[in-house]
């Protein structure tokens, strides 16, 4: 072949490759990633934005959602404000806190309000720490930076309901798996999960070893309220871990399900449909996605420093209850 055939051929090669691009993207394109902050894979948060990653995967066209592993709450939030994740899940607080530090909460958005995380402070049944307040001088895992086990637990609540910082013991800032593995291993004293029971990585703890969740009294959960208003009393049944045969008394915090403000409304509303639409199977994720429903929705809301989304008042008032937000705020 000549040189001069040659260039011919190499410019309607390059020319059908340029037109093949520009036909071809009208399918492509109509793909829209979205990424949906989580947490740890041994926590709540994992189990329910991958099942509801892949609810809506499964009935919204043109829609990819991909569940991240995060730190969970602070670093979700960080990461949405960011532009670089378009929706997560945060404990109830995680805004206030950011705003409080300057950061644009703005560019949030909430979609619902959902379970609850629940303080679980785990020691070996034999351990001599018996109470928080025992966790001075101990080497203790407080939650992994970016998280709200962390910043919210660790730092605010230990320090109002108990006078403790991390200076008062020996911190470890790990991930729920690696706070089982550090009590079999017996290289932390006491450690924290702050997710919704029952766990399964602390049901399988429970069943290697023999383990305690120290009890919150009622005068400290008082304190802790009158500071936090989210902040809510809880009781994990007799006989949800193994060889914890009485009720533990703790506390809990409701959840977020946030997303990005320039999120379309149609995106936000047929996502929300796509898991509030189908109970059986979004109750069949965790036991904690039933306590995602449309009356659960607005509980402690209007101390959230960002509004809901247009796509979730869409869906709100499509089933009637925008209008009665107020009734459950509670």
């Amino acid at each position: 072949m000549s040189a001069k055939r040659l260039m011919q051929f190499s410019r309607l090669l390059v020319f059908g490759l340029m037109a093949l691009f520009l036909i071809v993207p009208s399918s492509a394109t109509a793909i829209e990633f979205v990424s949906f902050g989580t947490g740890s894979p041994a926590g709540t948060y994992y189990f329910l934005g991958a099942g509801f990653a892949s609810m809506i995967n499964n009935n919204v066209p043109g829609v990819r959602v991909a569940a991240e592993s995060t730190a969970a709450s602070v670093e979700n939030s960080r990461l949405m404000i960011r532009g670089e994740m378009e929706m997560g899940l945060a404990c109830m607080g995680t805004l206030a806190g950011l705003k409080k530090q300057g950061m644009d909460v703005d560019k949030i958005r909430l979609v619902a309000v959902g379970h609850t995380s629940d303080v679980h402070w785990i020691v070996r049944n034999e351990s001599s720490i018996q109470s928080v307040a025992d966790l001075k001088g101990k080497t203790v895992a407080v939650g992994p930076a970016g998280s709200a086990t962390l910043n919210i637990v660790s730092k605010k609540h230990l320090n109002t309901g108990w006078g403790l910082t991390l200076e008062d013991f020996s911190p470890k800032y790990l991930s729920f798996s690696e706070v089982t593995r550090g009590l079999r291993d017996e290289t932390i004293d006491a450690g924290l999960i702050f997710a919704g029971a029952p766990l399964a990585s602390v049901m399988e703890l429970a069943r290697d070893i023999p383990v305690r969740v120290l009890e919150i009294k009622p005068d400290e959960i008082a304190k802790l309220r009158s500071a936090y208003s989210n902040v809510v009393p809880l009781t994990i049944p007799a006989g949800t871990y193994n060889g914890i045969d009485q009720d533990i008394h703790t506390y809990c915090c409701p959840q977020m399900w946030l997303c990005r403000t320039d999120l379309s409304e149609d995106l936000v509303y047929n996502m929300i449909k796509a898991v509030y639409d189908h109970p059986e199977e979004k109750n069949a994720i965790h036991p904690m996605a039933k306590m995602y429903n449309p009356q659960n929705a607005f509980r402690g809301a209007p101390g959230v420093p960002v509004g809901f989304h247009p796509g979730a008042i869409k869906y709100y008032k499509e089933k009637g209850i925008w209008d009665k937000r107020a009734e459950l705020y509670e």
